[in-house]
């Protein structure tokens, strides 16, 4: 019919216009296509469906104007009107007093002028306050985030970043595990054999089961040195292929951040943040690997534990559990004295890295007096956090080798008991003593990896405040290159460093000739960033060659 209208599809067009400022590629074409839906909006389930299979994940929920202000870093989502359209939330703001005052607004129905208004924002966006946002909105909020998979090199920064360099060496994994497995196997031999010497060797004087025994227990410590010098080196193996990877994608990103990012960071801080590589993968390959492996080895040695006596055994898991309260309740205080001193390290190296870049300037000013007693204020606020991690070390370590003691002389005096009631023989209270020490070790270390969690996640969410960072804008991949021999012309170019920024360039139109070189005057690095990555608003023209680029 004449009065039927085709569909606007504003959900579709929220979509994928989310989905692209989350890097998917995906035009609102195609999924019309795809989804049939030529004739029709989609509903919600099917919103939801389309979202899953772009590679979004994507829930509804139903919020007041006030809890708009707590949603953070889910911007932007898609908010459905009364009228069934969808528009796009970008950020709420708040006023001086914290309270929720406007939110900004893309809504793909509304015409784009081309032209910026300051008054109103960014172009593009509607500054819309609560009264009339909310006269037109249902309610009902669409959060959408990319979904990534555990080995998609793209995901943003945190532990699993790290899982894809890691899938790499997978091989190298699995044969460390089952090195491990056969080292834990080994480590029962030593026990059994104090245990025949001492229960069949010694009352029966039989030395030739001694001699037996002895070269058998000798060629089963030489396969465990050799499986664990196989396990160390193919760990370090793969370990080092991993830095390398790591070092190498961290530092690119590190080239691709825009100029504005290391004005606002310290040389130092930012240095410190850097360096936190090396202690993320050492955490993630080295303390959690192994403590995982030694925990697996707790399935061999608590049922050996228990053959041999069943009181002997509920002993150790008291005592280690002990020792897992002591460090677990020293952990939240531990927690804060190591941020503090990750903060006071990182100042004290970026006064550091700093006065030695510009030293020149030092000595021309005279500030040595001065950077001096800043260099001592820093270094004492450094000095004195270490001091207050090292008492929590040393408060943790103290009880627990205490503990430790005890469950020795425990373990020795439950067993004599034992041994007078004739319920075990000498022979299998020491090699139950031998195995207790196998078993208490692996429960104080998982505990103990929840401190090495910390100082990992701590160093997680330093990098992270690096390689999150949005990269500089690059053009689109893929497609055919001109051939190139020079010659730019610029007409009414306006530039500005943020999108929020004064313009730093208005309106400058100058052309340069093929084979020209033109030199600017300038800061060098704002230089490259004009030239390089344009910020350029509407109505400006950029031409090369045969070819011109039109901006609004």
């Amino acid at each position: 019919m004449e009065n039927d209208k085709p569909p606007q599809h504003t959900a579709l067009q929220c979509l994928t216009l989310i989905a692209r400022h989350h890097g998917i590629q995906i035009s609102v074409e195609k999924l019309i296509h795809e989804h049939s839906l030529e004739s029709r909006e989609p509903d919600r389930n099917r919103l939801l469906r389309i979202a899953g299979e772009i590679g979004l994940k994507a829930r509804f929920t139903h919020l007041t104007w006030e809890k708009l202000a707590e949603v953070g870093e889910a911007w932007p989502a898609m908010a459905l009107l009364d009228n069934g359209n969808y528009v796009i939330i970008v950020d709420a703001r708040r006023n001086e007093n914290g309270t929720l005052e406007q939110v900004a607004v893309f809504d793909p129905l509304v015409e784009r002028t081309g032209t910026e208004q300051p008054e109103q924002g960014p172009p593009d966006f509607l500054i819309l306050p609560r009264e009339k946002f909310e006269h037109a909105w249902s309610g009902e909020l669409l959060l959408l985030k990319r979904s990534y998979s555990v080995g998609d090199e793209n995901q943003p920064f945190g532990f699993r970043w790290f899982v894809p360099e890691i899938l790499r060496q997978k091989a190298v994994f699995v044969d460390v595990a089952i090195a491990a497995v056969f080292i834990y196997l080994i480590a029962l031999v030593t026990p059994l054999f104090f245990q025949i010497i001492i229960d069949k060797v010694l009352v029966n004087q039989a030395e030739q089961t001694l001699k037996v025994l002895g070269i058998g227990i000798v060629i089963a410590l030489l396969f465990d040195a050799l499986l664990d010098f196989l396990r160390n080196f193919l760990l370090l193996h793969a370990t080092s292929k991993i830095d390398i990877r790591v070092a190498g994608r961290t530092f690119s990103h590190l080239l691709k951040l825009p100029v504005l990012f290391f004005d606002r960071i310290s040389a130092g801080v930012l240095t410190k943040h850097m360096q936190q590589t090396s202690a993320i993968r050492e955490f993630l390959t080295g303390s959690l690997f192994l403590t995982l492996l030694d925990s697996f080895a707790l399935l061999v040695f608590i049922p050996v534990l228990f053959f041999y006596s069943v009181k002997l055994t509920f002993v150790v898991l008291t005592f280690s559990g002990g020792i897992a309260l002591v460090i677990g309740a020293l952990l939240p205080t531990f927690r804060r004295r190591l941020q503090a001193l990750y903060q006071a390290e990182g100042e004290r190296q970026a006064l550091l890295v700093e006065s030695i870049h510009g030293m020149s300037t030092i000595k021309a000013l005279s500030m040595g007096p001065v950077l001096r007693k800043n260099w001592e204020d820093r270094a004492a606020q450094a000095v004195s956090m270490q001091y207050r991690v090292g008492k929590i070390s040393i408060t943790a370590q103290s009880f627990s080798k205490l503990l430790e003691k005890l469950m020795t002389v425990a373990v020795i005096w439950v067993g004599a008991q034992s041994v007078f009631d004739n319920e075990m023989t000498v022979g299998a209270l020491i090699a139950f003593q031998m195995v207790a020490g196998r078993v208490s070790g692996p429960l104080v270390k998982i505990v103990s990896l929840i401190h090495s969690y910390q100082e990992a996640a701590l160093s997680v969410r330093m990098l992270g405040s690096v390689m999150n960072e949005p990269e500089e804008r690059a053009g689109v991949a893929g497609g055919l290159q001109p051939p190139l021999a020079g010659g730019i012309e610029f007409d009414k170019v306006t530039f500005r460093y943020a999108p929020d920024a004064p313009p730093a360039l208005n309106s400058i139109s100058f052309r340069i000739p093929p084979g020209k070189v033109v030199g600017v005057q300038g800061n060098r690095m704002k230089v490259f960033l004009v030239l390089r990555n344009l910020c350029i608003i509407p109505k400006s023209t950029l031409r090369s060659q045969r070819y011109e680029y039109r901006f609004g």
